[in-house]
């Protein structure tokens, strides 16, 4: 099904109908690849670290589907083609569980919060029995209801926190790091990626800029307030922290760790832990 189609179908379901047929779609998709990888295992050369699947290929994504929330000129000449089909997984997603595998006694037996939960990384979570919570302030399917520049947390609550693409939404960036140093346990880390303009230093934001065709034009996509740079990784120092980059380079081509879908995508995450003194 064609991307336009599938959220023309979206705009007149009710809610949990959509959400029932989406769910049984998913399933289908990952049963599918598994009977394929059962039966043809040995000629699939594409690994997703995620779900553990091995494909012949990754697919397109859906973008084209929503041209008046995604700039779709950022899309043109960038890759589209991965998707991982069984579990929806992009190429950040896979480097984070391809680093993580490596990393995993920073995950056994931890507390871990993950800010608005990508599919991907959670099915690579409960694969590794890895102990987490899920929070947003507007998805009600999560576990905890938060807003990530004023948790209401106690201090020192988690040893490990994740939060990908999250930061270009919030009103204050500064206060959503400030807050995640304080509900972090010592020793613990903070792992985040953002969208990333090539054309842009360390962040292009502008309070003025608001309504949802003017920050599509400016940052991108309707619902961003300011879009990160390639030195954006400055202002996680600032806050505070010491920083470990997890660049898509350093992963083997299998995993398909390739800036896209959008030119934005550069697929880099960054670790951070409390500064020294």
């Amino acid at each position: 099904m064609d991307a336009k189609r599938k959220y023309a179908i979206k705009e007149k379901c009710p809610h949990f109908v959509w959400n029932f047929l989406r769910a049984v779609y998913r399933k289908f998709s990952w049963l599918k690849c598994r009977i394929a990888m059962a039966f043809f295992g040995k000629k699939m050369t594409l690994e997703c670290p995620c779900c553990g699947t091995k494909i012949k290929n990754f697919i397109e994504g859906d973008y084209e589907g929503r041209p008046g929330f995604y700039d779709l000129s950022l899309f043109e000449g960038v890759r589209q083609d991965v998707v991982c089909p069984a579990c929806g997984s992009l190429p950040r997603h896979r480097i984070l569980a391809k680093w993580g595998e490596a990393k995993r006694a920073l995950f056994d037996g931890k507390d871990v919060l993950y800010f608005a939960p990508e599919r991907g990384m959670t099915g690579w979570m409960k694969k590794n029995k890895i102990r987490y919570k899920t929070a947003d302030l507007f998805d009600e399917g999560v576990d905890l209801k938060l807003d990530i520049q004023d948790t209401k947390l106690p201090d020192n609550s988690y040893d490990v926190i994740i939060c990908n693409h999250v930061l270009e939404h919030v009103e204050e960036y500064g206060k959503a790091l400030s807050e995640m140093r304080r509900i972090l346990r010592p020793g613990g880390c903070f792992i985040c990626s953002f969208p990333m303009s090539p054309d842009v230093d360390i962040v292009d934001e502008d309070p003025s800029v608001v309504g949802e065709e003017a920050r599509l034009s400016r940052y991108g996509q309707s619902d961003h307030v300011r879009l990160f740079g390639i030195h954006a990784d400055q202002i996680l120092k600032e806050a505070g922290f010491d920083v470990e980059v997890i660049d898509g380079d350093m992963y083997p081509e299998n995993i398909l760790p390739v800036t896209g879908p959008s030119r934005y995508d550069i697929n880099r995450l960054f670790v951070c832990r409390e500064a020294k003194k």
